[in-house]
């Protein structure tokens, strides 16, 4: 076979072949990716389809009303009332934790059954989801920082810039506004008003009176007229049955009152920090706590008790000094008392490690001595209202709301019982329900800051401002009919 010759500018017949195919290749190649995408992505579920799995794949936002994990357990306001659409058909809640922006494309993707997390009911959510009713109604508000001058009027913010995260880009009351569309956490962005970065912002009321105690220096100015609602979305899908029934129940715990009752759990504390409290905790949580939070999180993993809860409490009862001693005579950063310091086998209450863990240990020793039908995260306040005021005395008003016929496993009904006790004096009792709000609040803040405001240029800003010599009133004159609007509910479809 006689031997070719490549010399006279001629190119083996594949070489050919690529060169004049080449852009047939390239079409192929995205036609086949695209498929690909499509046939072999994850497919959400029908209702069937749940059942049979006994899982619901949730995408959630990242923001703590949302969800946050205590005690190695998931809460929140939304988070609890989903999962009650979970007990209800006895299927397990698959939660991926999201930033907001990123819920609608994970679910067009497939990577969820249905996206939860302070989404607004907005045109934008009906053409890229398939939203359930509406479950919740609150307000919007503006807030800026404090000390600067207060907006009274959409027309006043007229001229001004104004950062809000996309669930409020379309609301017919803001189209006149200069709307910044902001893919930030909205608590990162409020930390921004906080910290002066920002002029102003929107959020929701129920946010807006959170974030009093996680950002002190954050002043909400005055309620837009609309109402807005909140929704969750699923994807859309010809087969309706999954948004059906959770419908159904939505509908269900509308009638009876819960999407209210958890908001008055979540956002409605009896107990409020002053500004002045609220900035004097987190100035401590940037300077003081980090000589601690090891020791707390040691602690934390050998007695099976969340490190923030731990801090909290230690910040109660001696505000993170190691060295306190009380006129009463107990001793140290957890301020455990010579009795029971003995029972725990605390050697040397002024330890810092022994003391801690000593605390640690003698809050889960009274978790583990209440009645079994109190559930988390009701178990852990009748735990610290047993810390502070005697186990046998909250076993006492337990018994007494049994008597009265209401549930004696909800703690809110013992903090009413509490100061009417025969046996204890009333102001001890006040005192008893005051304590565990407070670490609630300081249990909130510490999470808060760990998870979302840590290294975050707010706590720089907190340096420069002066605390005030007395405490004044955190709560300011919208607060009243934002509460009452809070509890409007959508009984409709």
């Amino acid at each position: 076979m006689p031997k070719r010759d490549y010399s006279k500018n001629t190119k083996p017949s594949l070489w050919r072949w690529l060169k004049t195919h080449t852009e047939f290749l390239l079409i192929s190649a995205l036609i086949f990716t695209a498929l690909s995408q499509y046939f072999f992505r994850p497919q959400t579920q029908s209702f069937e389809q749940m059942i049979d799995t006994g899982v619901l794949r949730v995408l959630i936002s990242d923001e703590p009303d949302s969800q946050f994990v205590f005690n190695h357990q998931h809460f929140g306001f939304e988070y609890e009332l989903l999962s009650g659409f979970a007990a209800k058909h006895e299927v397990e809640l698959k939660l991926t934790i999201v930033p907001y922006a990123e819920l609608y494309a994970r679910l067009k993707n497939g990577q969820g059954d249905i996206a939860v997390g302070g989404i607004i009911d907005t045109p934008f959510v009906h053409r890229v989801s398939e939203p359930t009713i509406p479950w919740f109604k609150a307000r919007t508000t503006v807030v800026y920082l404090r000390g600067t001058p207060k907006p009274t009027s959409i027309e006043e913010l007229a001229q001004a810039e104004v950062k809000a995260s996309s669930r409020y880009y379309e609301l017919n009351e803001l189209q006149e506004l200069n709307i910044k569309d902001d893919y930030r956490s909205e608590y990162t962005l409020l930390g921004a008003v906080a910290s002066g970065s920002e002029r102003f912002a929107l959020t929701t009321n129920y946010r807006a009176l959170a974030a009093k105690h996680y950002l002190p220096e954050l002043n909400r100015s005055f309620l837009l007229p609309e109402s807005v609602k909140l929704v969750w979305a699923l994807p859309q899908r010809s087969d309706k049955s999954l948004l059906n029934a959770i419908n159904n129940y939505l509908t269900e715990s509308l009638e009876v009152g819960l999407p209210r009752e958890l908001a008055d759990r979540y956002f409605a504390r009896k107990t409020r920090l002053s500004r002045f409290d609220a900035l004097a905790v987190h100035r401590r949580i940037e300077t003081i706590l980090p000589q601690f939070e090891y020791a707390f999180r040691r602690a934390s993993r050998r007695g099976n008790v969340d490190w923030h809860l731990l801090a909290a409490l230690s910040y109660q009862e001696s505000r993170w000094s190691n060295d306190a001693v009380s006129p009463t005579g107990v001793r140290g950063i957890m301020q455990l008392t010579q009795e029971t310091a003995e029972y725990m086998g605390v050697d040397d209450r002024m330890d810092l490690d022994q003391s801690i863990d000593g605390a640690a240990r003698y809050l889960k020793y009274l978790n583990n001595r209440l009645p079994d039908s109190i559930k988390e995260p009701e178990r852990t306040w009748f735990a610290l209202g047993s810390y502070n005021v005697g186990l046998k005395h909250v076993l006492a008003a337990y018994r007494k709301v049994r008597g009265q016929g209401n549930d004696p496993r909800i703690w809110s009904n013992i903090a009413e019982v509490l100061p009417t006790l025969y046996d204890y004096p009333f102001s001890q009792g006040v005192q008893a329900v005051d304590y565990v709000d407070r670490v609630q609040i300081f249990t909130d803040i510490v999470r808060f800051h760990d998870i979302h405001l840590r290294d975050d240029d707010y706590f720089e800003s907190l340096a420069l401002t002066e605390l005030d010599s007395e405490p004044e009133s955190d709560i300011d004159d919208e607060e009243g009919p934002e509460m009452n609007v809070l509890h409007e509910q959508e009984t409709g479809h």
